[in-house]
């Protein structure tokens, strides 16, 4: 029975160019990810931030009001 590594090997040898670029594009990311989820300097994840803003006075009150608060905020 074949290796994973001799799998993927085969698999990748089967695709065109262009998606090769990708599986490689791919396998960095994991690599990435595990590197940082094993040192244990993840970070926030964007789930983590979710819901951070109901609290915020600048987001309370009519759609309307909300809307000329931030755009007021630019100007």
């Amino acid at each position: 029975m074949p290796t994973t590594t001799e799998r993927l090997l085969e698999a990748a040898q089967a695709l065109p160019e262009p998606l090769l670029g990708e599986v490689l594009d791919f396998a960095e990311f994991l690599r990435a990810r595990h590197a940082r989820t094993a040192s244990g300097a993840g970070g926030l994840d964007l789930l983590d931030l979710c819901g951070g803003l109901e609290g915020s006075e600048t987001f309370q009150g009519a759609p309307e009001l909300i809307q000329r608060r931030l755009r007021d905020a630019w100007h």
